[in-house]
């Protein structure tokens, strides 16, 4: 009786694992039918799109994809939050507020732009200092310097505001950032970036 006993276990226990591995198989076959339904729903989708997926129709720079036909949607304008006190020179302002990034060309890491495709760009900037305090900075290209200005409040307690505009050709990959500029003239090099739009920088692509 007891072999018989553990023969009925043995069995009982066979049949229960089984019955469960099928219940697991046929719940993966239903997922794999419902998974190749779907892979066939889009195929058909993207086989019926008028777009092209071939390497041509997109242009990558840096990470940085840009479909065909999206260049005219590049443009980024960003802001400083906060104010920056005894920059060095030849440091970038790093505009940490960002309103606007179409095309991803900036980085809140490094204060650079760079030009997702080529062609003509258009870039503007707000620079602040005050009460007794001044900077002076460089626009530059890939190290080459577009423009130097000063916001000089060195001499009395008020705002000091500078602004600017530049247009330049850029090819894909160029760079465009503002720094602290290495000519002599005495100064703190501190920027205010408190209130809405105090010390700003913007540009897009114009064609």
């Amino acid at each position: 009786m007891c072999l018989k006993a553990v023969f009925v276990v043995a069995l009982q226990s066979m049949l229960f694992v089984s019955a469960n591995y099928s219940n697991e198989n046929a719940e993966i076959f239903h997922k794999l039918s419902e998974l190749e339904n779907k892979v066939s729903v889009l195929t058909g989708k993207l086989e019926s799109c008028k777009c092209s997926t071939s390497e041509d129709d997109s242009i990558t720079r840096e990470g940085r994809a840009i479909p065909e036909g999206r260049q005219s949607q590049i443009a980024f304008h960003v802001r400083l939050t906060h104010n920056i006190v005894n920059l060095g020179i030849h440091q970038s302002i790093e505009f940490d507020k960002v309103l606007l990034n179409d095309g991803n060309g900036y980085s809140i890491y490094s204060g650079h732009f760079v030009a997702p495709v080529s062609g003509l760009y258009v870039f503007a900037w707000t620079i602040s200092s005050g009460d007794y305090h001044c900077i002076v900075y460089d626009v530059v290209k890939n190290n080459e310097m577009l423009v130097y200005s000063i916001s000089d409040a060195n001499d009395h307690r008020d705002w000091a505001v500078s602004s600017g505009t530049a247009v330049t050709r850029m090819n894909a990959g160029d760079r465009v950032w503002i720094r602290v500029s290495n000519i002599e003239i005495a100064c703190s090099h501190y920027v205010y970036g408190t209130g809405l739009g105090t010390s700003s920088f913007a540009g897009y692509i114009l064609n």
